[in-house]
């Protein structure tokens, strides 16, 4: 099968929206002993045009409709001929590899961030929150080993890059559920915990990863009292100076996500 594009037209629009255009094919196969049908697949490969692409240009000249890519094509089979085919494509945004990235381009990086309150239980109030597994000290605000609930400050992260190539999206799921081990996106060590990746196709030649962290103000610490063999959480009165009524005797902070990693390694361009 030998295919042969033609470009029957061209078209360029500058408006309030900004630019646009079009460019037409005419697609044929070239050898007329051949009946078998392409693909759709085929014959858009046969313009040599790929979409969210800059078009490359030929001779030394410019590409053919400046900065635009082509954004969708249309494949419409002529009738008046077994194998013939009009291509159309629909060009808008800025170049790809611009010095200011668009909304779609893959160097434009979007993010959602959501802050919401996030409810704890503790035993302690003015706490040592820099150890884990050593009593917190502070005072005691739980009722004879019963905590009280605070909010404390939680923050969701995700993070939109496009790609595309697939095997050029980075593949560590496996730092799925670890901290940050250094200061990243201006986060101290410990802050932030990487909780997934997604990976969409929504084009030819487009994916969509989408990396989702959350940061949590006590470093995704919590409080937790010690307790005896059957379960029970002893009791103590050793502060005097504050009331006389039974408190948790021994609380710790656990650290449910002790792993660290470099998240550096994803390669994701900082938002």
């Amino acid at each position: 099968m030998t295919l042969i594009a033609y470009e029957k037209s061209r078209s360029f629009d500058q408006g309030t929206d900004g630019q646009s255009g079009t460019r037409t094919f005419l697609v044929v196969e070239d050898d007329s002993t051949i009946t078998t049908q392409p693909s759709i697949n085929q014959v858009i490969r046969a313009t040599g045009v790929r979409l969210y692409t800059q078009d490359q240009p030929t001779s030394g000249d410019s590409p053919p409709l400046g900065n635009l890519i082509p954004l969708s094509v249309n494949v419409r089979s002529e009738t008046d001929a077994q194998i013939q085919y009009t291509v159309q494509y629909k060009y808008g945004l800025e170049t790809l590899t611009g010095p200011t990235p668009e909304p779609g381009d893959p160097e434009f990086v979007t993010f959602t961030q959501s802050t919401r309150p996030v409810a704890m239980d503790v035993w302690r109030a003015g706490e040592n929150e820099d150890e884990e597994n050593v009593d917190v000290e502070g005072y005691p605000v739980d009722e004879a080993g019963v905590p009280i609930t605070k909010f404390i400050r939680q923050t969701d992260l995700e993070i939109n890059v496009r790609y595309e190539n697939y095997n050029d999206i980075p593949s560590y799921q496996f730092l799925v559920g670890s901290r940050n081990i250094s200061t990243y996106m201006g986060i101290d060590p410990g802050f932030i915990l990487f909780t997934g990746m997604t990976i969409t196709r929504d084009g030819v030649n487009s994916y969509r990863a989408t990396y989702t962290f959350t940061y949590d103000a006590r470093k995704h610490m919590r409080q937790v009292p010690g307790r005896d063999q059957n379960g029970v959480i002893p009791l103590s009165n050793r502060w005097p100076d504050t009331d006389d009524r039974q408190h948790a005797d021994v609380v710790v902070y656990k650290q449910p996500f002790p792993r660290l990693s470099n998240f550096a390694n994803l390669g994701i361009p900082v938002p």
